[in-house]
């Protein structure tokens, strides 16, 4: 089963199986302004409602991050990130040949969107993750979640419930243990200024990316 706790030291129970009855808990708590640490596909996140502003106030605390760094949303489908990014000719390419999975689009942020989201030029960075246990608590809660690491500013992001717990199970209401991460972060890729540039590399590498948007830059490449 997926174990949770949500008591300050304690440690995440079960053996890191997904279960509908921790999900179905974590859901609830999200949809009533919680902030909660997940397993994601790529590692563990803070996860809070982007339609809750406390809980984003909460997470931007957590982080120590000023508003206008941004922070990544994580989304049910290429449907639901039209519903808060302009989703161009080049994001909708990439989001059907790599979504779900580890590949973040950054794209203009439709203005209904909480502007502490927003990095920028008015962006949001949005997924779809591979990780089905994220995307039904996407569902549950009717809203995109918060997708940016469990960790404190300058530390390693944690890659286990363990580790979550240890880096901010003090801050968070509860962290379900869905098992360890997958290790390597997802790429991120700057779809609002042409030509496309790679900002982070990851899960998915630049020749890939290039596959499908010849135009993409990889990362330090300044044009």
């Amino acid at each position: 089963m997926t174990g949770q706790f949500d008591r300050p030291g304690a440690a995440p129970l079960g053996d890191g199986m997904a279960s509908p009855t921790a999900v179905a808990r974590c859901a609830r708590l999200l949809a009533d302004g919680g902030v909660a640490a997940i397993p994601t596909d790529t590692l563990y996140g803070l996860a809070a409602s982007i339609r809750a502003p406390e809980a984003v106030a909460r997470v931007l605390r957590i982080k120590t991050r000023n508003p206008g760094a941004g922070i990544p949303v994580l989304v049910e489908s290429a449907a639901q990130a039209g519903e808060i990014a302009d989703m161009s000719p080049a994001a909708h390419r990439l989001a059907r040949a790599f979504w779900p999975g580890a590949i973040t689009l950054v794209l203009p942020a439709r203005p209904a969107v909480d502007r502490r989201l927003l990095g920028p030029a008015g962006t949001v960075g949005v997924r779809v993750p591979a990780s089905g246990v994220v995307r039904e608590l996407i569902r549950r809660v009717g809203a995109p979640l918060t997708g940016t690491s469990a960790n404190l500013h300058g530390k390693p992001p944690p890659m286990t419930a363990p580790a979550a717990t240890d880096a901010v199970g003090t801050l968070v209401d509860l962290v379900l243990d869905g098992g360890p991460g997958a290790g390597a972060p997802s790429t991120v890729i700057d779809l609002a200024q042409y030509p496309p540039l790679i900002l982070r590399a990851g899960a998915v590498d630049a020749p890939t990316i290039q596959a499908v948007v010849p135009a993409a830059r990889p990362p330090g490449d300044a044009g």
